[in-house]
């Protein structure tokens, strides 16, 4: 059981990033060591050079003042044969003029030196053992001879061995400390991951879409992504519950059709054979399975659309033209009712927006004015400015609508006392609203019974430059609904 937690935990994101952040240190720590270090050997090594490079120019001077002589007399002077120097002067004959060397100072015969490197103006370091170097810098005199002045120093060994200590010593605990560090970074870090996954498995397991994940104040891109998480669950939430309501309300609508199919099957069945009977069973069945196809079509429209997530084919559209099309449309059914339809239309008014979809919504309001305007009545439809956006107005002087059902005529399948006489599915307004709504838009609507009423659409408005103008031709509009 620890064994397959633990192969759980090393594969987590958290520990990744732990290992991750540690490793980068590490070797970020290694980088500041090695690079102290090599600076810090080449300073004790500058300064043992400097050192002897100082005394030889010293030893020179008096050597260019007085000659061999001042200089062997300075050497083997009370004070300056204490000195821990090794001085030897060789002469452009190869042969040794002076050579000074402190006692106990190396073990190697004076005239063993000459075999040591005489390259003028580069200091030469000499191991001696594992604790001292000879350090030896070597100067062309005036007159040819070679100088050469050196100094037993302390090892760059052993002089950087407590550095090294110290640093192996500091290191262990920073390591420690950075990995607790990075586990407490990685786990903050990665937390609205951990607050996804757990949401997206409580979702899983018990079918919850109310479950969220919690949102912090930062506005890095973990908390975005939480954020859309939670935007991406209410969206699917809402297109879900629509779909169930759709599904609901289909479920109630279709019973009536499909009864009447039902019913219309078996007496044609009952009818002997009966050719007229038959014929006219089957018409009638054909005319139940459209009302049938049409309810669940406009009920799935209604769904998308106010869920977000109904497609818009957007076109640049001249709404004046547009309701121009409706009207003739829809000019027969005036024409029987002697119903009068008046235009106001502001013809420079255009958006961006869906025709089929929009002209859909049209439809279904202009149908709705003609349908409860009496014989010998009027309607007004008028295209016109509202600030930033565009009004369309369809008003009828017909039978109103009660001011209680006034909040209820967008919900699906309602439909008022005074409309139950009417042909239609109760879908209109409810499919005009949501496609207004898809499309950034509004409708409102005022009414006064025995008076007409008045729906108000409000589309946003486009300018001249927006977009390339493009032909809108005349459609089929599916209304009645």
């Amino acid at each position: 059981m620890a064994s397959n937690q633990f192969s759980r935990f090393h594969r987590t994101l958290t520990f990744r990033l732990n290992i991750w952040y540690v490793s980068i240190f590490m070797a970020s720590a290694a980088v500041l060591f090695v690079l102290i270090y090599v600076l810090l050997a080449r300073a004790l090594e500058r300064k043992d050079a400097e050192i002897v490079e100082t005394r030889a120019r010293e030893y020179a001077a008096i050597y260019e003042t007085g000659g061999l002589r001042a200089l062997q007399r300075w050497l083997f002077s009370a004070q300056e044969s204490r000195e821990p120097f090794l001085v030897r002067v060789i002469s452009p004959r190869n042969t040794i003029s002076l050579l000074a060397v402190p006692p106990d100072w190396i073990e190697t015969a004076p005239e063993d030196f000459g075999r040591i490197a005489r390259t003028p103006g580069i200091p030469l370091r000499i191991p001696k053992d594992a604790e001292h170097d000879l350090v030896l810098t070597s100067m062309v005199l005036p007159d040819g001879s070679l100088l050469q002045v050196g100094r037993m120093m302390n090892s760059r060994q052993t002089l950087l061995r407590p550095f090294q200590r110290i640093f192996f010593i500091v290191i262990t605990p920073v390591v420690i400390l950075g990995f607790i560090g990075g586990a407490i970074f990685a786990h903050r870090v990665t937390r609205p991951v951990r607050e996804v996954v757990a949401t997206a498995r409580t979702i899983i397991r018990t079918g919850d879409l109310n479950a969220r994940v919690a949102e912090g104040q930062s506005n890095d891109e973990l908390a975005e992504m939480a954020r859309l998480f939670n935007d991406l669950l209410s969206k699917n939430q809402t297109l879900i519950s629509k779909m169930r309501e759709s599904l609901d309300n289909a479920a109630h609508d279709l019973r009536t059709p499909m009864t009447r199919l039902r019913g219309i099957a078996e007496m044609a069945l009952r009818s002997d054979r009966d050719a007229a009977l038959m014929s006219e069973a089957l018409a009638d069945c054909v005319e139940e399975s459209d009302r049938v196809l049409t309810i669940l079509k406009t009920l799935m429209d209604v769904a998308e659309a106010e869920a977000g997530m109904i497609r818009l084919a957007r076109e640049r559209v001249n709404l004046a033209a547009m309701i121009e099309e409706v009207v003739e449309l829809y000019s027969c059914v005036a024409e029987e009712k002697r119903i009068v339809m008046t235009t106001d239309l502001d013809r420079s008014r255009e958006a961006v927006l869906d025709p089929i979809r929009i002209r859909q919504a049209f439809a279904n309001l202009l149908d709705n004015a003609l349908k409860y305007t009496e014989p010998g009545g009027a309607v007004t439809l008028a295209v016109r400015p509202a600030g930033p956006e565009t009004l369309i107005v369809f008003r009828d002087d017909g039978m109103g609508i009660p001011s209680h059902e006034l909040d209820r005529i967008w919900n699906r399948l309602f439909r008022g006392d005074k409309s139950r006489s009417q042909r239609g599915l109760g879908l209109g307004l409810s499919l005009v609203k949501a496609i207004v709504e898809a499309h950034q838009g509004r409708v409102e609507v005022s009414s006064e019974p025995g008076r007409g009423s008045e729906f108000r659409v409000y589309l946003p408005a486009t300018s001249e430059s927006d977009s390339p103008r493009k032909k809108v031709m005349p459609e089929r509009v599916v209304a009645n609904v």
